[in-house]
């Protein structure tokens, strides 16, 4: 299901991206849902709290007691206890039933939320069936939308709806920009070779944004934000690949000799790209999940069922929807630039 979900999300962008034709202004419906759906994914993948179940708190406590969770519980009706006492279950399991210590005041205050649904932060306190409210810690009532807590990664998390479809939009870029220079070469017109390197241009674009927001996650992961994890080293390789091709566009005058050399370039360089993007980092062991020794394919591509809830998986794919509209969008925009500065160029040429 996760993997139909990102399939249909670019295969949508992608379609509505293509029309009208790429090289004409954008339609103000379509401007309107690229903003619209761009501002839902930043709202959407920063605004709403975490909460996990106490599986999460239990996984978590067990690696590091001192860790507090948020937990996503229900508050059960007549569940006080005596001696701060307070009976709750998991929202997404209500069979999972808890004691929770609370002090005195925050006793109190769960149990005039009986019945409702709670983001609590909690410790495990003794064994797999008791917590440990912790005082001063954030209590959210029910919340109207919560993400799901990923063991290790914790509020680091919601970096994956920005840095994975960065990623993944760029690699879908380089195949455009390839297409339409393959389409150069058959029919040799200078339309396609605008078209693949504002392709290239916005892809690049997106790949420095990709590592710049994967330098963040590095930082708060791993210590630092540059590690030269395989993963880091590929996608520094692919840029050097691709600033190549606009060195070897930038040193060239003749339009039909540079888009001819350009688009043989853009060719053989996207050959390099699946290889740095999906094989080399699987082929090296190394800190980013999915490297060769990592138990699964990372949280979002796992196939385990507890990889990822529905909410995150069609939030991912709202993610890799809009990016990919943003995508085309520049890329319109880069291309009716390019037509302009050519036109301008013939103007004081003739004069």
């Amino acid at each position: 299901m996760k993997f139909l979900i990102m399939l249909a999300a670019t295969a949508a962008g992608i379609f509505l991206g293509m029309r009208p034709r790429i090289d004409v202004p954008r339609p103000s419906w379509w401007m309107w849902l690229a903003i619209a759906c761009t501002t839902l994914t930043i709202l959407l993948g920063l605004v709403p709290p975490i909460g996990g179940t106490f599986t999460d708190v239990v996984i978590t406590n067990r690696m590091d007691s001192s860790k507090v969770i948020p937990w996503y519980a229900h508050v059960e009706s007549g569940g006080t206890a005596s001696d701060g006492w307070v009976l709750m279950s998991d929202v997404r399991d209500r069979r999972v039933l808890v004691g929770v210590a609370a002090s005195t005041g925050l006793e109190s205050t769960l149990e005039s939320m009986a019945g409702k649904a709670v983001i609590i932060s909690v410790q495990r306190h003794g064994d797999d069936l008791h917590a440990r409210a912790v005082e001063g810690g954030s209590v959210v009532v029910d919340p109207i939308l919560t993400l799901p807590y990923i063991v290790g990664l914790e509020e680091r998390a919601r970096l994956i709806f920005f840095h994975v479809p960065l990623s993944w939009v760029a690699t879908v870029a380089y195949l455009i920009s390839m297409i339409f220079a393959v389409l150069f070469m058959r029919k040799r017109s200078l339309e396609y070779d605008t078209r693949s390197m504002a392709a290239a241009s916005v892809g690049t674009l997106y790949a420095v944004l990709a590592t710049i927001t994967g330098a963040v996650w590095a930082r708060f992961n791993w210590g630092s934000f540059w590690n030269w994890d395989p993963r880091e080293t590929s996608i520094f390789l692919l840029l050097l690949v691709y600033f190549a091709y606009f060195l070897l566009r930038g040193s060239i005058d003749d339009p039909v000799r540079r888009a001819r050399l350009s688009s043989a370039y853009s060719i053989v360089a996207f050959v390099t790209v699946p290889f740095l993007v999906f094989i080399l980092p699987r082929l090296m062991p190394g800190l980013h999940p999915g490297s060769a020794d990592d138990v699964n394919a990372g949280p979002l591509l796992s196939p385990k069922s507890d990889a990822i809830n529905v909410t995150k998986q069609l939030l991912f794919g709202l993610a890799l929807f809009s990016f990919t509209l943003l995508f085309f969008w520049l890329m319109s925009l880069r291309i009716r630039l390019e037509a302009l500065s050519r036109q301008l160029s013939m103007v004081h040429r003739y004069d």
